[in-house]
């Protein structure tokens, strides 16, 4: 037995906190950088990002034309913010190079949760009129009801995740119960879920219920993970926890709080800050509800240019 790759030691549990209160801003953000690659792929520029906690996140881009929204070309710019976050929950425990260390381990399964509890489950819930997928349904007259199957392909991601857990938790301990497997799925996936329905129904003044049911459903697929038993013991060797973990994920949290503070703070009236960072013409997707900050050295508008919301 390994103890000290236990998930429920407490300096886990502390690393595994730290790693999911960094990887919720970095999901959003790769939500964004797929929009982002998706409408460069069909011609936009991309000038800056919105990413609010209470609306889906936007790459705010210059569009190649007024109409640019409603073209076969704009599918990536509707779908890839779902794409990418898609491609994120499934890669990131079995494929991406990691140190052998207990805080890596925890960090990139946190990192590939919240790519599918956010990215798969809640963002594509959280607006039904102006969400990517909602919009992009709508725009080719296919059926509402699709949206649920983003949340659905969250499933096996969650599965994934669990699996990885409960594997760790074998390794460390001969047996553990069906409540002591609950409690460790709980203790490591329920943070990001509640901080978003916390966050949301702060600033909305009510709970999403679509979101919130679809972020659910992941939730519901991890836990029935644990209740079905242990996976096989983690066969690696993990180096445990030490202070320059920590301190490299405080820094990677820091930096994940700038960027939500840069580019999605909550403003009056219902608005949010974003980060403008490129000169926006007339054919922008910037939303009305954004406020955007720009970077000194990026170019101004030209006088007299009206920066309007394109008719999508």
């Amino acid at each position: 037995m390994r103890p000290e790759i236990n998930p429920l030691a407490p300096r886990n549990l502390v690393v595994s906190w730290l790693a999911a209160a960094a990887s919720l801003p970095f999901a959003l953000a790769v939500a964004v950088l797929g929009q982002a690659l998706g409408a460069m792929a069909g011609g936009c520029s991309w000038i800056g990002i919105a990413l609010p906690l209470d609306r889906p996140v936007w790459a705010l881009v210059n569009e190649p034309s007024l109409h640019f929204a409603s073209l076969g070309s704009a599918s990536g710019y509707w779908l890839g913010s779902t794409v990418l976050p898609l491609l994120a929950a499934f890669a990131v425990i079995p494929s991406l190079p990691r140190p052998r260390t207990v805080a890596a381990e925890l960090g990139f399964t946190q990192f590939a949760w919240a790519n599918a509890a956010v990215g798969l489950a809640w963002l594509p819930l959280l607006d039904l009129d102006d969400g990517h997928l909602a919009r992009w349904l709508d725009l080719h007259h296919l059926p509402a009801h699709l949206l649920w199957l983003a949340p659905a392909l969250s499933i096996p991601a969650a599965v994934l995740v669990a699996i990885r857990l409960l594997s760790l938790t074998r390794a460390a301990t001969q047996y553990v119960g069906p409540f002591g497997r609950l409690i460790t799925v709980a203790a490591y996936l329920l943070p990001i879920p509640v901080a978003c329905i916390v966050a949301a129904w702060a600033l909305l003044g009510a709970p999403p219920l679509a979101a919130t049911i679809a972020i659910a459903i992941p939730v519901a697929a991890a836990f029935g993970v644990a209740l079905r038993g242990l996976p096989p013991p983690y066969v690696h060797s993990l180096r445990p926890v030490r202070a320059a973990s920590v301190l490299r994920l405080v820094c990677l949290l820091l930096a994940a709080a700038a960027l939500l503070l840069i580019a999605g703070r909550p403003l009056p009236q219902r608005k949010v800050s974003g980060l403008l960072w490129g000169r926006a013409f007339a054919s922008n997707n910037i939303r009305p509800w954004v406020e955007t900050a720009r970077d000194p050295a990026a170019g101004r508008l030209q006088p007299g240019t009206e920066v309007v919301h394109p008719s999508e």
